[in-house]
């Protein structure tokens, strides 16, 4: 239906009314009522989906990892031996960009919006969406933080619901990343940068993205002899030996996480990422790691978390290289690490060693104040939730790892999403009205905070303070995606 007036003349054009969204100019909008309409999905183009056969790939997700083509070839199978009939086979590119799609707006909406605008042209609905992402992922903390209060208590023995909760890193799911690693970002919580590293996946026949090509060529020196390159290795071992024992002299544990430059530099993929999860197997915030998983960068999630959560974090954690970590806090609050509210609701986390890898620690200052056999506060209380996260994440490796920079967070979020309502018994149907209750945070997702710093100083051509020069002093690639992403920056807000 066109609802165009033919006695006046229309400036903004018609409207046209879709099964599951409604179109106006160039944006769509769906709305709970809309997208959950009928038995197919149709979310534009010449064909629509059965609502149970996308339904049935995500339940099947969350449990068995399928990767598109798979499920493709499957569904296709299946209407050939049950003799059903199809406008056209399961095309493997159009199957994974409905289910994708349809998931992401399901989510918001989830989470808390009333109307999900999207971008007409499915090409531009992947940059949208990335876009998106730290709203999205600000809900999902929220949600999920304060599940015990917004859903209820998770039945498990004690009422323990949220009592603690375990953060930790996960190296399986490796994606291809840029390697320039000398990517910084001034956050606000540490008084010096933040070196994150380039979250974008590098072009064809290339180490390096389309932002730092410039880079590949530098890199590109002559070959020494291997005389010199052992003194250079000696070298770089010596001073990777100082610099490692700058901050972790007060405990004598070998359970050190950063790797060294060296290795950070050559690696052409990510280093999976970090996550946080209760002690009832509630996943409430993650990030993916660039470089290597260090102390600053754990404190930064969990700072960003506590500050969305609005307090709801459990006072109780787990961490399995915890006495660095709260030693490195207890040292640099006020210092390192800016003072604000979170750095000191952080400081006062009471933090142990999960009971998996207590036997790694023998330091006399982690014996006394770290373990988790030495207090009641750990009775009954799933320690291993992150370990127990990750053996099932682990399955999924193969898919995240072929996936680009802009799908591969969401993929992540839509996935922890799913499966926390599945562990809380609560459909995808429902309504969580908390848009309005969300804290805001500059800093939740640091590759988004540094490609707003980046497209700032890129259009105003000042970079005075030096932070992310790189990135703001390389020739712009026609191909790239800057001017597009502050398109979608304002919609469905």
């Amino acid at each position: 239906c066109d609802h165009s007036n033919n006695h006046k003349k229309n400036v903004n054009g018609p409207i046209r009314i879709y099964p599951n969204y409604i179109q106006e100019k160039n944006i769509r909008n769906y709305t709970s009522l809309s997208i959950q309409h009928g038995l197919y999905i149709y979310l534009g183009g010449d064909y629509a989906c059965e609502r149970e056969l996308v339904e049935r790939y995500t339940s099947d997700l969350v449990s068995t990892p399928h990767s598109w083509q798979k499920q493709a070839d499957s569904l296709n199978n299946l209407a050939f031996s049950t003799a059903r009939s199809q406008a056209t086979p399961f095309n493997m590119r159009r199957f994974s960009q409905l289910v994708f799609t349809y998931k992401i707006i399901e989510m918001d909406l989830c989470l808390g919006s009333t109307n999900v605008a999207t971008p007409k042209d499915i090409d531009e609905f992947d940059l949208w969406a990335w876009s998106e992402y730290p709203r999205l992922l600000s809900r999902f903390i929220y949600l999920w933080s304060n599940h015990r209060t917004l859903i209820g208590a998770c039945n498990i023995p004690g009422d323990k619901c949220s009592a603690c909760f375990t953060i930790d890193g996960h190296q399986k799911a490796r994606r291809r990343v840029c390697r320039s690693k000398q990517v910084n970002f001034k956050s606000s919580d540490f008084s010096e940068p933040l070196v994150i590293g380039c979250w974008r996946t590098p072009i064809r026949n290339s180490l390096y993205c389309e932002l730092h090509q410039n880079d590949e060529k530098l890199t590109k020196a002559p070959r020494t002899n291997q005389k010199h390159t052992h003194a250079m290795k000696l070298r770089n071992s010596r001073q990777w030996q100082r610099q490692k024992n700058i901050f972790f002299g007060a405990t004598n544990c070998s359970t050190t996480k950063a790797r060294s430059e060296s290795y950070i530099n050559k690696c052409s993929r990510s280093f999976g990422l970090l996550a946080m999860v209760t002690n009832c197997r509630v996943i409430i915030s993650f990030s993916e790691i660039f470089r290597s998983e260090t102390l600053r960068e754990i404190i930064q999630l969990l700072i960003n978390t506590i500050r969305i959560s609005d307090n709801a974090l459990p006072k109780i954690a787990c961490y399995d290289d915890g006495c660095h970590l709260v030693r490195f806090v207890q040292r640099h609050v006020g210092k390192l690490i800016t003072d604000t509210p979170a750095s000191n609701t952080l400081k006062n986390t009471k933090f142990y060693i999960d009971k998996a890898h207590w036997k790694n620690h023998v330091g006399t200052w982690c014996k006394e104040n770290m373990s988790p056999y030495a207090t009641s506060d750990l009775n009954m209380i799933n320690t291993q939730s992150a370990e127990q996260l990750f053996s099932w994440l682990k399955r999924y490796a193969p898919i995240i790892s072929s996936l680009g920079w802009l799908k591969a967070p969401l993929y992540l979020l839509v996935l922890f999403h799913y499966k926390n309502l599945w562990t809380c018994k609560v459909r995808p149907t429902r309504h969580f009205d908390i848009a309005n209750m969300v804290p805001d945070s500059a800093t939740i997702s640091l590759p988004h905070a540094a490609n707003t710093l980046r497209t700032t100083s890129a259009v105003s051509s000042s970079n005075s303070d030096g932070y992310l020069s790189q990135a703001a002093t390389t020739k712009h690639d026609p191909s790239s995606h800057t001017v597009n992403e502050n398109k979608w920056a304002q919609m469905s807000k």
